[in-house]
């Protein structure tokens, strides 16, 4: 399973929500599949990720470590998300912000050192990104496995639907799985809350998660619990098993993600590997010689369409 995958909440400043072992519970309880906690600031490391992730293993939670990031000092960020990772992070969420949009030549170095840390990486930013056309999208998109756009539509008074299809948009042309970030603070509506989880699975997102614990209040942490957002497992199911090998041996597939959602692009990939996309022309003398021996009906031209009669009858004559 990917750690992106299924439905997480961002944490900011821990000891404002309740105590770690009470967090824990209660994300359990919420059937979350993970928490996304601060870990640093800049190159300021936050001990609070060391409080909460080993109980929130032994629950069975996925732990990801965020940081906001300025670009002033990239081996000084990557130190402190390093320390995040020492304290037994899953993995790291870059949150990168106006200072990209202003600077967008600090992403280079600032990539790298984090890309050197050999962890998973992904990254925050703006919810609509062609709102912000100066900020470095395509540099953020190739070095990181997964988006995740503030999508929070009730600071953009916008329907939540409208927002989310917006945001989507926007970054598909980027090609890196996108887990959007709701919102659970201010004015949003619990039926937004529970929707926003409906639309990304409609979506066949992997993942979301909601900004932001602290801001919440019991509610809204209750409209997080009630949106069912079903975990897509990762693993191949045992009816289909010999075939998925087969097709990921003869590179029909890749071998991954057996039950992600397939796009019509992917359809085309496969049917083209599958050489579907080039049947040969049957000459007439080949379906003459299925004619003559009973096969086919006697007046079966060769550009003609296989009724599933005629189907039927060559498959119950070849036993």
């Amino acid at each position: 399973m990917n750690p992106w995958e299924g439905k997480h909440i961002w944490i900011w400043q821990l000891d404002q929500c309740k105590s770690p072992a009470d967090v824990v519970s209660q994300a359990v309880a919420l059937d979350l599949t993970g928490l996304i906690v601060k870990g640093w600031d800049g190159s300021n490391y936050w001990k609070q990720i060391e409080l909460i992730t080993e109980m929130a293993h032994k629950a069975g939670l996925i732990v990801s470590a965020w940081g906001y990031s300025y670009g002033k000092n990239p081996s000084g960020e990557a130190e402190a998300a390093k320390r995040c990772l020492n304290a037994g992070a899953d993995w790291l969420v870059i949150d990168a912000e106006v200072e990209y949009e202003r600077n967008p030549e600090l992403a280079d170095a600032v990539l790298q050192a984090f890309k050197n840390l050999g962890a998973i990486l992904g990254y925050t930013s703006f919810g609509i990104p062609s709102y912000h056309g100066k900020f470095p999208w395509q540099k953020f998109s190739a070095a990181c496995k997964v988006a995740l756009p503030q999508v929070y539509w009730g600071d953009f008074k916008m329907a939540v639907d409208k927002a989310l299809l917006k945001s989507l948009a926007d970054l598909k042309k980027y090609g890196l799985t996108i887990m959007p970030v709701g919102q659970l603070y201010g004015d949003v509506t619990l039926n937004d809350i529970a929707k926003f989880a409906d639309l990304c699975e409609r979506a066949g997102l992997p993942g979301l998660s909601y900004w932001d614990w602290q801001h919440a209040g019991a509610e809204k942490l209750a409209a997080v619990g009630c949106a069912r957002y079903k975990r897509r497992a990762d693993t191949v199911s045992d009816w289909a098993k010999a075939s998925w090998d087969k097709a990921a041996a003869k590179g029909i597939l890749d071998g991954t993600d057996p039950q992600g959602p397939v796009t019509r692009e992917m359809l085309a990939v496969i049917l083209d590997r599958c050489g579907l996309l080039d049947a040969a022309e049957i000459p007439q003398e080949v379906v003459d010689a299925f004619k003559s021996k009973g096969l086919l009906t006697s007046d079966h031209p060769a550009g003609a369409r296989t009724t599933w009669g005629e189907l039927a009858s060559v498959l119950g004559k070849l036993k």
